[in-house]
């Protein structure tokens, strides 16, 4: 029974620790109050890479928490705040330079959420500024790149050197590409984990739960017979 009892421990604390490891993946974007609804900022794919197709990801929920539930297979807001891209804005902004108008689009299948697709050409911090009004309330917020909320842009590192022959350029796109495939491949691993983590958990206390069931059953019936001797 102790056997079963840890093993039910030990996948408590791999479910926690994978969901940690998760979450750390998911904090990747800035939330914050904003009125009567909850922002949560960032960048469509993380890490961002400079000179490579990204953007915004802005979700916009109704109450002080975004709440998701599971629609055909998929996480989506079940408190999602729809028509937002009608009557809001949004630009990003980096250094000096000139901030870039951004469309504001809904993302299909995705209530709630919402994109503004943008090439980032130059490594550093980003903000976001979302304004304009949503439902009669006037919105006019700035969400900068920081250690708490989602992470700068990167310059991946290219090689073989660049030069300005079309051969090289091809290479470096290349190279430029299996580095981002293998950051995104590292976040799908840690997802993973966590969800293996979560489903050892699970049974672990399942087992634990059925081995202090086992031995209720025993101790009452090792005491019914020693309680029909006394009569």
């Amino acid at each position: 029974m102790k056997k079963k009892l840890y093993v039910g421990v030990l996948g408590c604390l791999v479910a926690l620790c994978a969901l940690l490891l998760t979450r750390q993946s998911a904090l990747a974007h800035e939330k914050r109050h904003v009125g009567k609804y909850t922002f949560v900022v960032g960048f469509l794919d993380e890490p961002a890479y400079a000179n490579i197709k990204n953007g915004l990801d802005l979700t916009i929920c109704n109450g002080d928490a975004c709440t998701y539930t599971v629609t055909d297979g998929q996480k989506v807001v079940s408190n999602p705040v729809e028509n937002a891209e009608q009557t809001l804005k949004a630009e990003a902004i980096q250094g000096g330079a000139q901030p870039l108008p951004l469309t504001v689009e809904p993302r299909w299948a995705n209530p709630g959420k919402y994109a503004g697709y943008f090439l980032p050409t130059a490594a550093g911090a980003y903000t976001f500024h979302i304004y304009g009004t949503l439902n009669g309330q006037q919105i006019d917020e700035k969400f900068t790149s920081s250690p708490n909320g989602f992470g700068e842009v990167e310059q991946i590192t290219a090689y073989p050197a660049t030069t300005k022959n079309v051969s090289t350029s091809a290479a470096d796109t290349s190279a430029l590409a299996q580095q981002v495939k293998d950051a995104q491949n590292s976040a799908q691993v840690a997802s993973t984990l966590g969800i293996a983590g979560i489903v050892v958990g699970v049974v672990g206390m399942a087992l634990a739960a059925f081995a202090f069931t086992r031995k209720s059953r025993v101790m009452q019936a090792t005491q019914e017979p020693a309680e029909s001797l006394r009569g």
